[in-house]
């Protein structure tokens, strides 16, 4: 199992303090849409930095919904005589507003949405910034998510600041209305949760980046890609540890590696890896370590196996390489025929072999039929691309 792990460092519990401001409510002058989910948002993201597998101790995590004031969350940083910390990181959720100067501003409840008044009726994000600059941390971490929070990056005082937003500078963050939810938080409360199964025994911001840019995007309600500035080893920092740490050749854990694996494919057809054809590629390298892994704990003709080792070839030949793809189904198709007839887990045919695994009905199972489709399909697109490759048509061996 390859995994993803590299040398994180793990702030002290007693000597890392967080911040977590919210604006769910707006009232008058303003007119801005309320996002009810913040104030969960704020709430589960505290108890996640607090729970069994937070690195935050209570006392040293700070939350406020709907502050009304620039001073109720300024006044929420530590002060500097308290300490020195390993880490202090400040979250916001709410609407992001653009100020005079394109400057982003995080609303408060009687924020107005307009340029000449962004400024004086909300957050500037350049005062939180230079706040949390001013703490005497050794790690600075501001999350941001709302419209526009990419535009942080901007940000003078941000030289020192390590950086993960909801969006670019010019996109809108999501959050569905029937959402418990916003679409950034959600996942990111979702990863924390659950983990990675083939990952490091914590959580890194580098490892959450790489993880939410391929989850947002594919997501039910399709979210912008977060961006992300490191500052230092900022990116190696560990906010969690990861509940899934050690499952990764587990049933479950293979599932999971498998589901995540589909979605970075899933990304590459969609608009958000548009012109990155290497993710197709690093689906195509999640599969082959599934596949080995799933192998090497419950053997190669295993139902759940089988069909990471159809999908694993499938991809090859979406990747170009067709030759392979229908050796390795060859050998998927030769151990499913020997095999009892399957149960457990399906992956979905990729849409290039969808016609012909609806046409195919082969005795053996929904998976053998799948694999044998499948195999047909890309023997024939092997031999398109190199007609010798047919036994119809090879040439005969060179008499000795």
């Amino acid at each position: 199992m390859s995994g993803e792990s590299w040398a994180v460092e793990v702030p002290r519990r007693l000597r890392s303090a967080a911040v977590i401001v919210g604006t769910a409510s707006h009232t008058a002058p303003g007119a801005l849409r309320p996002i009810p989910q913040v104030a969960a948002n704020v709430r589960a993201l505290a108890d996640a930095l607090t729970g069994a597998y937070g690195l935050f101790d209570p006392s040293r995590v700070r939350t406020r919904v709907d502050p009304e004031r620039v001073a109720d969350v300024l006044d929420l940083m530590p002060t500097r005589d308290g300490g020195r910390l390993d880490l202090c990181l400040f979250y916001y959720a709410g609407h992001g507003l653009l100020a005079e100067g394109d400057r982003l501003c995080l609303a408060l409840p009687g924020s107005v949405d307009e340029p000449a008044r962004a400024a004086r009726s909300s957050l500037p994000v350049d005062d939180v910034l230079a706040a949390l600059d001013h703490t005497k941390a050794r790690h600075r971490v501001a999350i941001l998510d709302c419209c526009f929070s990419g535009r942080a990056l901007d940000s003078p005082a941000a030289a020192d600041v390590h950086l993960l937003t909801a969006t670019s500078r010019t996109k809108r963050a999501r959050y569905g209305t029937d959402a418990e939810y916003t679409g950034f938080t959600g996942e990111l409360l979702r990863l924390l949760a659950d983990g990675v199964p083939d990952g490091p025994d914590h959580l890194d911001l580098a490892l959450l980046h790489r993880r939410l840019s391929v989850a947002l995007p594919t997501a039910a309600e399709p979210c912008p890609v977060p961006a992300q500035r490191t500052v230092g080893r900022g990116g190696d920092l560990a906010l969690t540890r990861n509940p899934a740490h050690g499952t990764g050749r587990t049933r479950p854990g293979l599932a999971a590696r498998a589901q995540f694996a589909l979605r970075v494919r899933q990304e590459t057809l969609a608009g958000a890896a548009a012109g990155r054809p290497e993710r197709l590629t690093r689906a195509v390298r999640l599969f082959a370590d599934i596949a080995d892994d799933g192998e090497r704990a419950f053997g190669a003709a295993d139902p759940d196996v089988l069909a990471y080792r159809h999908a694993y070839a499938s991809l090859m030949g979406e990747a170009g390489d067709v030759s392979a793809a229908a050796r390795l189904l060859e050998a998927v198709v030769a151990d499913a025929e020997a095999a009892p007839p399957p149960g457990g887990a399906r992956l979905e045919a990729t849409a290039s072999e969808s016609a012909a695994t609806e046409s195919a009905a082969p005795p053996g199972g929904a998976r053998l039929e799948a694999a044998r489709a499948s195999l047909a399909h890309w023997r024939t697109r092997a031999t398109e691309a190199d007609p010798l490759s047919s036994p119809a048509v090879r040439p005969p061996p060179t008499a000795p």
